[in-house]
């Protein structure tokens, strides 16, 4: 296997970031400081983004007052980290499902976000399966959240960012997933944004899971020291999770599609 590259870069100015995003690259977080925005992403040798990619971190030089070595942090390793393993276990994961329910008779599948406006996706409404447009909606603001960062997306948009990461880390690996993955950062307003959209027993659930780490504040940090540790009750509890949440049956797509309607004014994509 080539080797995988964890890289941590702290971008000055928008057309460097602009640079990075238009080479295919996938921020995993995005942090913001006086200096700049200080992103993270993974990509292998093999991936054919590389070449590209690597070009653009040796440019990356001393700016402001600031030595490139404390610029760009390129970690070499010999396989993805964690992360990036169940996001690429949860990429292939969407793309059998996807492929799946395409297959199925009845309304079209919506192949992705390619830049309709809010109003010319819910118009496919009839048309295209409700889930699909969902997540149409979710790639589309969080092409957004890259460029503008996620805490600079309204309320409405978080909403839906929320919804659909729960939805997509627990349908394929249950809320040990989504506590696991960068959907993590969504623990805090989780429950309030199922809420909004009118899911209570989904909420009811999810507040059981984020219970069962046992944290007093829910920051990545905390919760990822409560997932690494060998804690049975908390694996049993967030499996009775698991449970409920696969027999609720509560129609979240649809009750997420209805919030987008009601609230379109709030998205902007």
């Amino acid at each position: 296997m080539e080797p995988f590259h964890h890289i941590t870069v702290l971008l000055i100015s928008e057309q460097e970031k602009a640079s990075f995003l238009d080479a295919g690259v996938v921020f995993t977080r995005v942090t913001h400081t006086k200096r700049g925005e200080c992103v993270e992403f993974d990509i292998g040798e093999d991936d054919p983004r590389w070449e590209r990619v690597g070009s653009l971190i040796a440019s990356v030089d001393g700016r402001a007052g600031m030595p490139k070595e404390y610029r760009v942090q390129n970690v070499s390793m010999t396989a993805p980290t964690w992360e990036a393993h169940m996001q690429q276990m949860s990429r292939h994961m969407k793309e059998r499902v996807a492929a799946f329910l395409k297959s199925r008779p009845g309304p079209a599948w919506l192949e992705g976000y390619s830049g309709q406006s809010v109003d010319e996706l819910l118009s496919l409404e009839g048309t295209h399966r409700i889930d699909s447009l969902v997540l149409a909606f979710e790639e589309a603001i969080a092409q957004k959240a890259q460029r503008v960062g996620v805490q600079n997306l309204s309320a409405e948009e978080r909403t839906v960012l929320a919804v659909e990461a729960l939805e997509r880390e627990v349908n394929n690996g249950g809320y040990d997933q989504f506590f696991i993955n960068s959907s993590k950062e969504f623990a805090p307003t989780i429950v309030n944004a199922l809420q909004r959209i009118g899911c209570e027993k989904t909420a009811t659930i999810t507040q059981k899971a984020v219970k069962a780490l046992g944290v007093e504040e829910l920051t990545t940090a905390a919760i990822d020291a409560a997932m690494a540790k060998d804690n049975a009750q908390c694996a049993a509890r967030l499996n009775q999770c698991d449970e409920s949440y696969y027999k609720s049956g509560e129609p979240i797509a649809e009750r997420l599609f209805a919030f987008i309607k009601a609230n379109k004014g709030g998205i902007r994509v």
